[in-house]
């Protein structure tokens, strides 16, 4: 009935009962009828108790809540352009990155296959989300998401910084102004991230061009929309960046010269669009390449993982700007 009906992803949903409903929203105080925001396309009323069902139906715990309420919320900023992310041929999604207390209280994974399956957490508030954007926003294949491709991370995409392996001790949610006793959520408007793989790189120069390579693509929309693009360095990756000294200014600073497309990749209309809209990112005559980032603000940088020699390049839909929300309403 609920896959008749277009109310699913495609996936077994759990019925959302009155109990099941009511065991959501719990002793929390919240009030069912609080308006969060307008979910684009269709505008869409998000309120608690329709983010309570939604919750149900994902699968999620009744301690999910507060993140997916505080995600929400973050849907109806307007620098996160929901309703292109929600309608565009891009085969793009909404990642929630969780960081603060929040991550070890709920046990969202921030460590091995972070980005996979195996997670309760990380599986069903993701899916809440697509959830959300489905039921509430009218983003239905098809009809108001008219994605050509799509992406599995439209399932679910959702993974947690990993602060005790990152060693500036910084998160992305700190370098966005919040504090390490403050629980956030920050939405990205994404593709599915392309795994980075450097065995052999010994020092932070080496495993940067590597990583500048992978993000150096002509396919992206940020080569042409600009936009951000998120790094997610493995441990190992960035403990070598750390120990040669490498800050993550330094990082930005060597993306932004050396994560160029050469020039042979470069047909001559996107030359032209790209003149139109990031002029700035061609190089002068006689190279011709571009650059794929040209500010601090084009490169998220976010360490997570497991063992291994390995790291991650997020593209973005490029015409997106990420957003976060402070998760209020933690339940140990």
């Amino acid at each position: 009935l609920f896959y008749s009906r277009g109310w699913s992803d495609g996936l077994p949903v759990i019925p959302p009962t009155p109990e099941r409903y009511e065991k959501m929203l719990g002793d929390s105080g919240l009030d069912p009828n609080e308006f969060l925001a307008l979910i684009e396309p269709r505008q869409g009323q998000a309120t608690v108790a329709k983010v309570a069902i939604n919750a149900v139906m994902a699968g999620c715990q009744p301690e999910h809540l507060p993140v997916l309420i505080a995600a929400t919320k973050a849907m109806g900023q307007p620098a996160l352009n929901l309703k292109a992310l929600n309608t565009t041929t891009h085969p793009c999604t909404a990642l929630a990155l969780i960081s603060g207390p929040i991550v070890d209280a709920i046990d969202v994974n921030s460590t091995y296959n972070a980005m996979g399956q195996g997670s309760l957490a990380n599986a069903t508030i993701g899916r809440a989300l697509r959830s959300i954007l489905l039921n509430i926003g009218g983003g239905t294949p098809g009809i108001l998401d008219r994605a050509t491709m799509g992406t599995p991370a439209k399932f679910s995409f959702c993974f947690a910084e990993r602060v005790e392996e990152n060693p500036w001790g910084e998160t992305l949610a700190m370098e966005r102004g919040h504090g390490a006793e403050q629980s956030t959520v920050t939405l990205c408007g994404v593709e599915g991230p392309h795994n980075v793989n450097d065995h052999y790189g010994k020092t932070a120069e080496e495993i940067l061009m590597t990583l500048g390579g992978t993000m150096a693509s002509p396919g992206l929309n940020n080569s042409y929309l600009g936009g951000e693009i998120m790094v997610v360095l493995g441990p190992e990756h960035a403990e070598i960046m750390a120990k040669d000294g490498f800050s993550k200014a330094d990082i930005r600073n060597f993306l932004m010269e050396n994560a160029r497309i050469p020039a042979y990749a470069l047909s001559e209309p996107q030359r032209v669009i790209m003149r139109h809209y990031v002029p700035e990112r061609l190089l002068a005559e006689g190279d011709e390449g571009a650059r794929i980032a040209t500010s601090h603000g084009d490169i998220q940088l976010v360490v997570a993982g497991g063992a291994g020699r390995h790291s991650a390049i997020i593209p973005s839909f490029g015409n997106t700007r990420a957003v976060t929300e402070v998760i209020d309403g933690i339940v140990a």
